[in-house]
């Protein structure tokens, strides 16, 4: 059993994530089968259109959530949990993280009530709800205010596992995020079932909120209290302006880059070629971006150990960590990948009803090889993170531009044919040949600073 650990790199924290991770892409057939099922094809189209304009959250967060995992992570070098549920060691780095979480909670405060006030109005324009008489009529108008609303509340809970998961909790966030995500498919699954259409969607955020705010209360209640509400010491705390703004910021422009590269598609296929057409390639995409999620576990969970190697300045155990855990995903994301296009040829070869809910198996097929290429690039950025860098910044502008430009270019006249190439050629020359470039720029770079401490 040891050597099988070894040899794939499953740990406790990526077999819980794993577990988790499995369960959603499980889960996330079993809801798109509900959606092509007890949705007609134009609702669906609403129902990936409303995921596309809810993910314009990201323009309030601007990347802080990245950087509290970063930053605590760091801090975390110097501080051991307690039995009690806090933790101690370094008055100054407590300290540090102690201001780190109130800046947290007062950003995602205004965050939210942005949310609020500018994407509830901009929902409703866009899908044509411009009147009372409108809105009282409308399936669409309810759930999009509800949703805008529970999904504002939600950045709270967010930041505080961003925080938790950066002092190295990764495997009890990863249970809890299993947890919620049982219950709000559940929800989704039950919703749908009953005629609820849109509102599935409301009903899946609600859950995730509700089940997030009682595991904070019930499990770290003494964490955050200690760090809310007692003094740590008198020694100032993280300086958002000198620390945290020049590595967020960059976060920042990457993230909101990657709404054009990633978010763009179900919007403007929407306005130019109806709802279906967003509907199949939001529902593709969803697929996509699901395998890619599974197979960055490997990645993404190590990320606090990034930080507190580096912090420890043991690069030699950071390098041989990263390489092992890209390799091992990367075998996992080709082999599912592989599953997957057979999965979808096969619904094609049989002539399924919901083959037309996806995308054309040539274009399926595209999507799938882009998977393998964004994997690459995802984890690279993470390794080049946890140096409280952004070193990916100027790349990730460029596939923003170049995907959205090419996207309201082509999309307009060829249709799912012209978002997948505005999705897939930017990857392909932006991302991965100027990516690895890069990344192997930054490793030699390093190298020689490493040889300095």
């Amino acid at each position: 059993m040891k050597r099988f650990a070894s040899f794939t790199g499953i740990d406790r924290a990526i077999f819980i994530t794993l577990l988790g991770r499995g369960w959603n892409v499980g889960a996330g057939l079993l809801t798109i089968f509900l959606v092509a099922h007890f949705l007609t094809q134009e609702m669906q189209g609403y129902y990936y259109t409303f995921n596309s304009l809810i993910a314009l959250q990201i323009f309030a967060e601007l990347g802080l959530n990245f950087a509290l995992i970063q930053f605590a992570s760091h801090e975390m070098a110097e501080l051991t949990w307690q039995a009690d549920g806090t933790v101690s060691g370094s008055l100054t780095a407590k300290r540090r993280l102690q201001s780190l979480l109130k800046f947290a909670y007062t950003w995602f405060g205004v965050a939210a009530l942005l949310m609020v006030v500018l994407l509830m109005p901009a929902g409703l324009y866009f899908f044509g709800v411009d009147s009372i008489t409108e809105f009282q009529q409308s399936k669409i108008a309810i759930p999009w205010l509800c949703l805008v609303f529970i999904t504002a509340i939600n950045l709270f809970i967010i930041a505080s596992l961003a925080v938790l998961e950066g002092c190295g909790r990764v495997s009890i966030i990863a249970s809890l995020r299993l947890f919620q995500s049982v219950f709000s498919v559940t929800a989704v699954a039950i919703t749908l079932i009953l005629g609820g259409e849109l509102f599935a969607l409301v009903a899946n955020s609600l859950t995730m909120l509700l089940i997030g705010l009682s595991f904070l209360i019930i499990r770290f209640r003494h964490f955050f209290y200690d760090l809310l509400i007692k003094q740590s010491s008198d020694l100032s705390g993280m300086s958002w302006k000198h620390e945290i703004w020049p590595f967020q910021w960059r976060i920042a422009v990457s993230w909101m880059s990657g709404y054009f590269i990633f978010q763009i598609f179900n919007p403007l296929l929407f306005k130019t070629q109806g709802p279906i057409a967003a509907g199949q390639m939001g529902m593709s995409l969803q697929i996509i971006m699901a395998i890619n999620g599974v197979a960055m576990v490997w990645i993404t969970t190590k990320v606090p150990l990034f930080g507190q190697l580096i912090a420890k300045k043991q690069f030699g155990q950071l390098n041989a960590l990263f390489k092992s855990s890209l390799i091992q995903s990367s075998i996992f994301l080709l082999i599912s990948v592989s599953c997957v296009l057979a999965g979808v040829y096969g619904l094609n070869y049989i002539s399924s009803q919901y083959a037309i809910r996806l995308l054309p198996v040539t274009l399926f097929s595209i999507l799938c090889v882009v998977c393998l290429i964004n994997h690459i690039v995802f984890a690279e950025a993470s390794y080049l993170r946890a140096f409280k860098k952004e070193p990916f910044m100027i790349l990730s502008v460029l596939g923003g531009i170049a995907t959205s430009g090419l996207a309201f270019l082509w999309i307009p006249n060829l249709g799912l044919e012209g978002a997948v190439y505005a999705y897939s050629l930017p990857a392909a020359f932006i991302g991965l040949i100027g990516g690895d470039n890069y990344f192997l720029f930054e490793e030699k770079r390093m190298g020689k600073i490493i040889k300095l401490f």
